[in-house]
């Protein structure tokens, strides 16, 4: 043979020209890599002999051995592949039951994070849906996506939002039969894909003779990150050999294996094709190629991550795991309350409700975010179980989320990522995020152009490291660093933005925090009056080591807001006379805060959400509880007045005169001047019975209404001094809403003042004109 050299087998050739491709060689570049002719070269190709010398370069250039090239050892032969007289049906049966205790022994459990026993599949699975098209293919542009997103519910599934197709991911294998599920880390791939090795591993259902979930397929489970490390220890990869010794170990011969597998009645279930390690890639990435090309007839179902999503398969279809939506973070909580927190069937249904309860709380918006993600909200589930509700301070819970996504969560199932970003430590991945979240957050943008971040990158590199441009690839640090951990995603093509607004918010204020100095306090206390910024000044204050110097900027840039208005400055001089000369100073505060939040001259939609204990023990007297049932008397009189100017239905109107007349009720029976008492009965009797038919009460407020509740606002300004027509314009009653806001942070951050007499001095200042606020003496 060594005379007449070597020459290719039939399948050599075929295994020769996809690693060609694969090189984006041709034969000529081939030929010019080696310093040799044509010649060999097409020889090789051809199967005609070629020189042992000349013949294993080739070869090895490929990256194949000569050896397999020549007569592809362990491969089958055409023989062995040609379909035999077999009952495949009672095959397929056999590698079941085989192959049962060793699927049940990969899949039936789930190891969840932070928990030291082994969960059941079955009892904690909730079942996934699938987006029929890839979020990150899209062609969009930022404005696009701006469209349907709003500020105030963040990135909270924002697939749904943008109404795209989504079907359960069970019926989408059913429909195809090569699939490839994409998803972000934590959103359920490895579990749904457990849960369908089980489901078609499982015995015939207790009623009926269908099995459960395509009876005429064997699965096989296979993790590639094990593949992968396997044949690097036996220097050989090759995936049918590896899946004949898989199977031999549950006593499968090899014919059978063949048989199954040539006549298509396997499901080869491949998961985690991003954990394969960088080195390994390629080569795992054409194994399983060739051997989906040969074996074609058989359902193939293969994992991987969105963001590490190089390649594609042939002939496969693309889905990616959508984020969960109400019923499933419902039904997965029920689940994990009984399952995983041991709860019997009475406690556990009460704690999940309770979980739902304040999960779907206004004040819980971010919260309700990270709920989307599987992995997350089995977190959320942890942290609430310890006091049955949310931390009222989040900055502890998003950094133990970066600290997972960046790192926890690859650690623990011993996965090892050699990527561009290796050189970069977890504070260092943390403080980049940072920087683009300030930069990104600052000029609003929600919605990140590549080259923006790429920008930013670069930047940041050259200003806190030693780097040159050339020994970094920001697109690989965006697709290595950030997005293979799911904090950025991609949204659109070449689009990023953050996986969860508040982890945006997060990063911001702890840019703010490790780079503390005047531009940053500055910069918070600039923006007190956007609404966006509220929350970023909070998780600032809350991770200072002392916040006391930027509360009380922070106080002098919120009395800047009205300080130049004259009108709402008066407005704010009644509010101090009307407190000061009946409540000590740090009551006063509190009163000030309850009139303007009762004061119909001022529209407080929405309506605010005072999570706060200021306001405590103000409603137990009896001058602010009247003088709240006459708020509330006069803005039931002016709804019933809107009620019927808008034409709006019956049970409208009913419902207001219903109240109106017992309001009116409680504050006559409380009502401590006889004057106005008398006043106010006079007015009482006025009022049309609640027993009156709609035409009727239709045509007294015709007749009488609004000369009614003017009488009752005259009443009110003459006995109460409340209740007067401010006529402020909308940019005032903006301002005020601004203001109060505002002061609503200041309120709830005041838990982190150091400094206990500044802390007294900025509560008995709140809501005061500023020509009664000493900032001297500070």
């Amino acid at each position: 043979m060594t005379s007449q050299g070597l020459k290719a087998s039939p399948e050599g050739i075929r295994a020769a020209k996809t690693a060609l491709t694969d090189k984006t060689l041709t034969q000529q570049k081939l030929a010019t890599t080696l310093g040799i002719t044509r010649q060999p070269v097409s020889k090789f190709f051809a199967g005609e002999p070629v020189s042992r010398s000349c013949f294993v370069q080739i070869c090895q250039q490929l990256g194949l051995s000569w050896q397999k090239v020549v007569g592809l050892a362990e491969q089958p032969s055409e023989t062995e592949l040609q379909p035999k007289e077999v009952d495949t049906n009672a095959l397929v049966e056999e590698v079941r039951q085989k192959r049962h205790d060793k699927i049940l022994d990969q899949c039936r459990t789930v190891q969840m994070l932070d928990i030291a026993q082994v969960v059941p599949l079955k009892e904690i699975y909730t079942p996934v849906h699938v987006l029929e098209e890839i979020t990150s293919q899209q062609w969009l542009e930022i404005s696009d996506l701006m469209k349907d997103w709003r500020f105030e519910l963040g990135f909270g599934s924002f697939g749904y939002n943008q109404h795209q197709r989504t079907l359960p991911a069970l019926e989408a294998v059913s429909r195809h039969s090569k699939l490839m599920l994409l998803g972000k880390p934590g959103s359920g791939k490895t579990t749904f894909l457990q849960y369908l090795a089980i489901e078609c591993s499982d015995d015939l259902r207790s009623v009926g003779d269908h099995r459960k979930f395509l009876p005429n397929q064997a699965p096989i489970f296979i993790r590639l990150k094990e593949f992968a490390e396997d044949a690097q220890s036996e220097n050989e990869l090759n995936f049918l050999k590896y899946l004949i010794q898989e199977c031999r170990y549950a006593g499968i011969a090899k014919e059978s294996i063949l048989a199954i597998l040539t006549g298509g009645k396997a499901l080869i279930l491949l998961d985690g094709l991003d954990e394969v390690p960088t080195a390994f890639f390629d080569k795992v990435f054409r194994e399983i190629r060739k051997f989906v090309q040969t074996f074609y007839k058989n359902r193939f179902i293969i994992t991987s991550r969105t963001s590490a999503h190089k390649c594609r398969f042939a002939g496969f279809t693309e889905v990616e795991v959508a984020d969960f939506h109400e019923e499933q973070i419902a039904a997965f909580v029920q689940k994990w309350f009984l399952v995983v927190a041991g709860k019997n069937n009475t406690d556990g249904t009460s704690f999940g409700n309770l979980f739902i309860q304040q999960l779907n709380l206004p004040e819980n918006q971010r919260i309700r975010e990270l709920a989307t993600t599987p992995l997350l909200l089995h977190l959320l589930c942890l942290v609430f179980r310890n006091k049955m509700q949310f931390p009222c301070s989040l900055e502890k819970l998003y950094e133990q989320f970066l600290d997972i996504l960046l790192a926890k969560w690859d650690e623990i199932r011993g996965i090892k990522r050699d990527d561009s970003s290796s050189n970069f430590t977890l504070v260092a991945k943390k403080k980049l995020l940072s920087y683009i979240a300030i930069n990104t957050f600052v000029k609003r943008d929600y919605f990140i152009a590549q080259d923006k971040i790429q920008k930013l990158i670069f930047q940041y590199l050259s200003i806190h490291t030693k780097t040159t441009q050339s020994q970094y690839d920001e697109a690989a640090v965006i697709q290595e660093v950030a997005t293979q951990d799911g904090l950025l995603v991609e949204r659109a093509r070449n689009i990023y933005s953050f996986s969860h607004l508040g982890l945006q918010e997060y990063l911001t204020a702890k840019y703010i925090v490790d780079s503390y100095e005047d531009n940053a306090r500055q910069l918070l206390a600039e923006n007190i009056s956007e609404e966006r910024w509220h929350k970023i000044f909070f998780l600032t204050v809350s991770m200072l080591k002392n916040s006391d110097e930027l509360l009380l900027l922070m106080k002098h840039k919120i009395d800047e807001l009205l300080a130049k208005d004259q009108k709402i400055q008066t407005y704010l001089m009644w509010l101090y006379q009307k407190t000061n000369e009946v409540f000590d100073a740090q009551q006063a505060a509190k009163v000030r805060a309850f009139y303007i939040l009762c004061d119909d001259a001022i529209d407080h939609s929405p309506n605010y959400a005072l999570d706060w204990d200021f306001l405590a023990n103000i409603a137990s007297n009896q001058e602010i509880l009247l003088d709240q049932l006459l708020f509330t008397t006069l803005t039931c009189a002016i709804e019933l007045e809107r009620s019927f100017e808008q034409n709006i239905n019956n049970t409208h109107a009913f419902n207001h005169i219903h109240a109106l007349n017992i309001n009116f009720d409680e504050a006559i029976d409380i009502v401590k001047d006889s004057e106005f008492k008398k006043d106010l009965q006079k007015l009482r009797k006025k009022l049309p019975s609640t027993e009156s038919n709609f035409e009727k009460l239709r045509c007294w407020w015709q007749d009488n209404g609004r000369n009614w509740n003017t009488q009752l606002r005259n009443n009110i300004i003459k006995y109460r001094d409340i209740g007067h027509d401010r006529q402020f314009d909308k940019q005032q009653v903006e301002l005020i809403k601004q203001y109060f806001m505002a002061n609503e942070v200041m309120i709830n951050s005041l838990k982190y003042c150091l400094d206990c007499k500044l802390k007294r001095k900025i509560e008995s200042e709140l809501f005061l004109p500023v020509s009664q606020i000493n900032w001297e003496a500070e």
